[in-house]
């Protein structure tokens, strides 16, 4: 049973959205990758992007984004699949994030909202 549920869930696509909730009016400018290196990515105020893959098998997946504007830079892991995976309490298929000034925000599968905040790593 576990084995079936493993492989089901490494089967299963995941999308992450990443919306551009900065203030006045700036650009988000990001770059994600894993073992694939997505590239560089341009939104634009209150602008929306994504990108979609499907989750190692033994749970290690990993998709770490710079984030930059003006002149600052901060790196966030959009998605760890340690603390994402679907099954997870705050886990999701569909991670949508607000990016702002103060960090990343997850939306909430059970509020709606994006309430899940965490700090940049560095």
């Amino acid at each position: 049973m576990f084995i079936s549920a493993s492989i089901s869930q490494a089967q299963r696509t995941t999308t992450v959205v990443i919306h551009n909730d900065l203030e006045g009016g700036l650009s988000l400018g990001y770059h994600c990758k894993s073992g694939d290196d997505l590239g560089y990515k341009s939104l634009a105020p209150g602008g929306s992007g994504s990108f979609s893959f499907k989750p190692d098998i033994f749970g290690r997946t990993l998709f770490l984004c710079s984030f930059s504007w003006n002149y600052e830079l901060h790196f966030f892991d959009i998605y760890n699949q340690k603390r994402d995976r679907e099954f997870e309490k705050f886990g999701c298929t569909q991670c949508e994030w607000r990016i702002s000034k103060k960090g990343p925000c997850k939306l909430n599968k059970y509020s709606k909202m994006f309430d899940i905040c965490y700090p940049w790593n560095f």
